[in-house]
């Protein structure tokens, strides 16, 4: 068995596999500005499709401890499952630190525990409106002061970063990649 973290909706598997090269390099220099490697963290990644993002964060903070949520039945990653999912973090030894369940975005997360750091990766352009009501249930699971770090396409930048900074402070806006209103751009937020 091999670790497959699926392919993208419009892009063949090499082009996922480039997409996650660039995004790996930029969420991993990211999240170290932020936290020291060696922190003892709750990490939650929000639409964790095949654990890709999750394993990024658990290799860059070896001492943390992963949530991953999903619907696990998006048709935006090819053959997304949550049993995959939990493979591909034992094929990569970090099973124990990663966790995974189903769950909506954009409905209430019922955890017992705060986040200090929440990470997304091409999930929230794809829910349409509903992504507003993802926003909102991500920072609902925030600690005061803990970071939203979100890779996605922005394709109504003005409308999202209001809405967020409602909630959070904009601690940095990263120059898109690709042309016009589909740049991928990496975000960072710090609730207020």
């Amino acid at each position: 068995m091999t670790v497959d973290f699926g392919t993208y909706h419009h892009s063949n598997p090499d082009e996922s596999r480039e997409m996650r090269n660039r995004v790996a390099g930029a969420f991993s220099a990211v999240l170290l500005t932020l936290y020291e490697p060696h922190s003892v963290i709750r990490i939650l990644d929000a639409g964790c499709g095949l654990g890709f993002l999750s394993y990024v964060a658990a290799k860059t903070f070896p001492e943390g401890v992963i949530t991953g949520i999903d619907t696990f039945d998006n048709s935006s990653l090819s053959h997304s499952s949550m049993i995959k999912a939990e493979n591909n973090m034992k094929l990569l030894e970090v099973d124990s630190r990663v966790h995974f369940f189903e769950h909506d975005l954009t409905l209430p997360i019922r955890s017992k525990v705060k986040y200090d750091l929440v990470i997304s990766s091409l999930v929230f352009h794809n829910l349409g409106r509903r992504r507003f009501a993802g926003y909102e249930n991500v920072f609902a699971v925030l600690k005061r002061k803990g970071y939203f770090v979100i890779g996605d396409f922005f394709p109504h930048d003005k409308t999202d970063t209001k809405f967020l900074t409602s909630f959070s402070e904009l601690i940095e806006d990263g120059p898109g990649e690709g042309q016009g209103k589909w740049k991928y751009g990496i975000k960072i937020l710090r609730k207020r």
